[in-house]
């Protein structure tokens, strides 16, 4: 039996949802959004062949409404995640949430307990553990072949304007902190083999240490464009974070470093001192792959009753470290 899935957001993170979705089995059953006209279009373009068009809802609480659901993807504006994450999971739905699940630490382990007392599944689309250059330098940490000891991590682009991934404005405002902030502190983070709260039986002990700061708001959006953070992760590994929205020169990248070996992972390639370990061409192309494989992860997680690889537990610690850093005033 096919899993009935609908969509919150149809915007561009939506599209590649909704194709990913359709290679894992899923049958897209129903979109909302508050602008009808660009729902309609959505759900046309993307109707699942041999069922018809989705339904149409306006809000996201009609959809979570819509008969035969079995799950839902939340990727509507990041200040609604957490609200429409909590409402998902109480209407009985296994939920993908789009990044960040929360904008703050509170909201993400108050989603945390909402799933467990539920028994759905949240999953947050943390897309780069699925990556396979990412995929590789985890699988060579959980195997002991790399103590990672520090993780320098940059991720600074020109976003001042306000545009989807389709290039059209946007009628909401990134935020470089919650958003390429929540991937790349997870990332460093997932490196460092820092432990989740699952792990830890929900225990706060044993945090990453923050030290960090924002730059000051920027008048264009209200809020900062910059952020630098150094962190301590349990085991005693350090993560160098540089992010900003003002870089003229786009630059996504991550160091890794070993006493014995370092690993450079940039758009889809993972280098070390001899040569390309994995390379899967652009970063765009790693990213399409990613988010197909973690999607088709969520649609088997369902179907077989299991955990899904990445859950709103496991990204707790990255979701603390920014909450520590949005607390401190630029």
């Amino acid at each position: 039996m096919s899993v009935r899935v609908g969509i919150v957001g149809p915007g561009g993170i939506a599209g590649r949802h909704a194709d990913a979705l359709a290679e894992a089995g899923a049958v897209l059953a129903a979109v909302a959004g508050p602008d009808r006209e660009q729902a309609t279009a959505f759900a046309e373009a993307h109707a699942t062949p041999g069922h018809g068009p989705p339904a149409v809802h306006a809000t996201a609480g009609d959809l979570f409404a819509h008969p035969g659901l079995d799950a839902v993807v939340i990727a509507s504006p990041h200040a609604h995640h957490a609200a429409q994450a909590e409402a998902a999971l109480r209407a009985g739905l296994h939920t993908l949430c789009e990044i960040p699940v929360a904008l703050s630490l509170g909201e993400a382990e108050s989603l945390a307990r909402t799933a467990a007392r539920t028994g759905r599944r949240l999953a947050v689309a943390h897309t780069l553990r699925h990556c396979a250059p990412y995929l590789a330098v985890r699988e060579l940490v959980e195997a002991g072949e790399l103590r990672v000891t520090h993780v320098v991590a940059r991720t600074l682009m020109l976003r001042q304007r306000d545009l989807g991934m389709e290039g059209r404005p946007r009628d909401w405002t990134d935020d470089v902190l919650w958003h390429h902030g929540a991937h790349t502190v997870d990332a460093a983070l997932w490196f460092l083999g820092a432990e989740s709260a699952r792990e830890r039986g929900g225990d706060a002990s044993g945090a990453v240490v923050v030290r960090g700061a924002r730059g000051e708001p920027w008048q264009g959006s209200g809020k900062p464009m910059d952020v630098a953070a150094v962190l301590r992760a349990p085991g005693g590994g350090l993560a160098t974070i540089a992010l900003s929205y003002h870089s003229r020169l786009a630059v996504r990248d991550l160091t890794i470093i070993a006493e014995d070996r370092t690993l450079h992972l940039s758009g889809g390639a993972l280098r070390d001192h001899d040569g390309v370990l994995v390379d899967r061409g652009d970063g765009d192309r790693m990213e399409r792959e990613g988010l197909a494989r973690q999607d088709r992860d969520f649609v088997t997680a369902i179907t077989r009753g299991r955990r899904p690889a990445c859950t709103v537990d496991d990204v707790l610690p990255a979701m603390r470290v920014l909450d520590g850093l949005a607390r401190d005033a630029p």
